[in-house]
């Protein structure tokens, strides 16, 4: 057993969620994450669980306590959540699931979830003074917490889920009919709570949504082509009008959506719907971070390992979950270096003509930073292998768009221009991510002698698509590759309708 781990276990009314983390100093690193669909709520009648979904939570609980071994039972942190909250015989659960896993279990109220989940994703996104509204659809309850800093200001939970709506109102499978009555059901659920949470006082900057109905609605969105990262107002009308049409046969699933989240799609659909309609939301940022998340948080707190005085003086989460990764990964830090310092310098140059690339100035300069993540496995493809890792790392702080974005921008910093790629987003996202794309890769070949002997002083000049290098006299001369890839570079950016000129 190690006493720098933690691990916490969500007992939610859809599914049992297990992460294990490594606590190293500010910072943590997960070891592990685990789900199984349990859905306690399922058969539930006259406030008691059905004997079933009793079994399978006690049986998925059996098979986490295997992995739990290693953890201290000190530092093991179980909450239930809506299905124990309503359940008569909640005791008798608990009482089996402690004798389980030998550390006791604490069913917290919706108000308490609220704060935590707010917790997880304040520490996740680590932006210092913003105001933001948190959204968590689960399967029995919604929560929703607004406020700065690490503590919601207002933390409410309501009566609605994915899986009590499946059950009220789509017991006979879908119907355009159902999922307005769900849709109009959380409506009034919502306005009774909008109060509450005085959205109105200083306002809100962003919402973010956590869970996995609303990741699962983000996936459907963006593999129809109505987003490319955030769900947005128009998204959520064009969803709602291909189920009210009956664009799709709901229960033989729909594009983009995983098998086991078909029965519970349309009610977590119809909740997020009345979200935007009366909270007047205009869109909403899922993130990768949630109740589990803010229980380690908390528990560090309560223990003394750190403290929120200490979190709000923390760095960037974001800034330090990829110096973590480069660390990991053993990237050369001089030569990450030297290639950020020359892509600064050339946005500085090129930002009054390509001003659209200036919000993306933070995803360059972490490309710049690992952008040889994947030299440790082979040299010879390891802009590739950079792709890989980051396309599937655990990157805290990143959205799932950004970490797909920065894998893009890795993968795509030297060598063939990865032109398919970039279909996947809007056609001005498109547009801005090849220009930050082409000052990476054109910093990379400025600086192929992975040294300081010979560094070049550039001037980049844009106009639309023709761009126009100039370095320093004799410097081509003197580094003939870097002259050759030049070359070539040319011919790559003139399959995107690029026009580059070296001189």
């Amino acid at each position: 057993m190690t006493e720098s781990k933690i691990a916490a276990i969500d007992l939610g009314s859809n599914s049992f969620h297990l992460l294990i983390v490594q606590a190293l100093g500010d910072e943590v690193v997960i070891l592990e994450r685990l789900k199984e669909k349990v859905q306690l709520l399922e058969g539930y009648s006259g406030q008691t669980l059905s004997s079933q979904a009793r079994q399978r939570g006690l049986d998925c609980l059996d098979r986490f306590g295997q992995r739990l071994r290693e953890v201290h039972p000190s530092r093991v942190v179980v909450m239930g959540t809506h299905a124990l909250r309503v359940a008569s015989d909640t005791a008798e659960f608990c009482q089996l699931a402690q004798s389980r896993l030998k550390v006791p279990v604490e069913v917290v109220s919706g108000e308490r979830e609220a704060e935590l989940i707010f917790l997880g994703v304040a520490r996740h996104v680590q932006q210092p003074g913003e105001r933001r509204l948190v959204i968590d659809i689960g399967g029995g309850s919604t929560e929703l917490a607004g406020g700065s800093g690490f503590h919601p200001d207002q933390a409410v939970s309501l009566p609605v889920g994915c899986v009590s709506f499946r059950d009220r109102f789509f017991a006979k499978g879908f119907s355009p009919e159902a999922f307005l009555q769900a849709k109009a059901a959380a409506v009034d659920a919502l306005q009774g709570a909008k109060s509450k949470l005085t959205l109105e006082q200083g306002g809100v900057q962003r919402v973010f949504g956590t869970s996995g109905t609303i990741e699962s609605i983000r996936t459907v969105m963006a593999a129809n082509g109505w987003i490319s990262e955030d769900i947005t107002q128009d998204a959520m009308s064009r969803l709602q009008t291909a189920l009210l049409q009956n664009r799709w046969v709901v229960q033989a699933g729909l594009p983009g959506l995983a098998p086991d989240r078909v029965d519970i799609f349309p009610g977590g659909a119809a909740i997020l719907a009345a979200c935007f309609d009366v909270l007047n939301i205009a869109s909403l940022t899922s993130v990768d971070a949630s109740l589990l998340q803010g229980m380690v948080w908390n528990f560090q707190m309560s223990k003394g390992e750190i403290s929120a005085a200490a979190l709000s003086e923390l760095d960037d989460l974001r800034d330090a979950s990829i110096a973590q990764l480069a660390v990991r990964h053993g990237v050369n830090d001089e030569q990450a270096r030297r290639v950020s310092g020359t892509a600064e310098l050339m946005m500085s140059q090129v930002k009054r003509d390509w001003s659209d690339i200036a919000e993306f100035e933070h995803l360059l300069r972490w490309a710049c930073q690992i952008h040889e993540v994947g030299a440790q496995i082979n040299s010879e493809h390891y802009h590739r292998h950079g792709g890989y890792i980051l396309k599937h790392a655990q990157i805290p702080g990143l959205t799932d768009a950004q970490r797909e974005i920065l894998a893009l921008l890795v993968k795509g910093h030297r060598r063939s221009l990865p032109g398919l790629a970039f279909r996947a987003f809007d056609p001005q996202l498109s547009r801005t991510l090849l220009r930050i794309l082409v000052v990476l890769r054109l910093s990379v070949i400025l600086h192929r002698s992975h040294d300081n002997s010979d560094l070049p002083d550039v001037v980049l000049e844009t106009h639309d698509d023709v761009l126009k290098l100039k370095c320093s006299t004799g410097w081509l001369s003197r580094n003939r590759l870097s002259a050759r890839e030049l070359e070539i570079e040319v011919t790559q950016l003139a399959t995107a309708g690029l026009s580059l000129e070296v001189s």
